[in-house]
């Protein structure tokens, strides 16, 4: 496969591949908003097509959501996710200096956990440190 990875998306190839996955849609102010308060992106590209997505939010100091991980179901269990993952990864490895420590976060998609865990996140609870993830889904009417 013939592929880049870039840190550009339009509104429109964002909620395609959204769409792909199942998940809610955005408005175009929304996504606006998230790609310029995020920390880190990165856009996979087949010709000039977006196929997969990972986006990190956070404090820029000792924080990180990895907020959006996203691979069009035409392209999964090709190693594409692990390659974006591990991209994300090497950033966030390169932000530190030596001693210094990152907590990063994430939801993941029902079912998609032992994904995660190849990299070392945990699933929680686990031991007595940390309580379960919790999330609340706010839609204004």
């Amino acid at each position: 496969m013939n592929y880049t990875i870039n840190n550009t998306i339009s509104y429109k190839d964002y909620c395609a591949l959204r769409e792909a996955v199942n998940w809610r849609k955005v408005s175009e102010r929304q996504f606006e908003s998230g790609l310029k308060h995020s920390h880190y992106i990165a856009v996979l590209k087949e010709n000039d097509t977006a196929i997969g997505l990972i986006k990190a939010v956070g404090d820029m100091g000792y924080y990180w959501v990895l907020a959006d991980l996203i691979v069009h179901p035409d392209y999964q269990g090709q190693g594409l996710g692990r390659k974006l993952v591990e991209g994300f990864l090497q950033f966030a490895d390169d932000s530190l200096e030596k001693g210094e420590n990152v907590f990063i976060s994430l939801l993941s998609a029902k079912g998609k956990e032992s994904f995660y865990e190849k990299f070392g996140f945990k699933t929680r609870p686990y031991g007595d440190m940390y309580g379960a993830g919790m999330s609340i889904h706010y839609e204004k009417s």
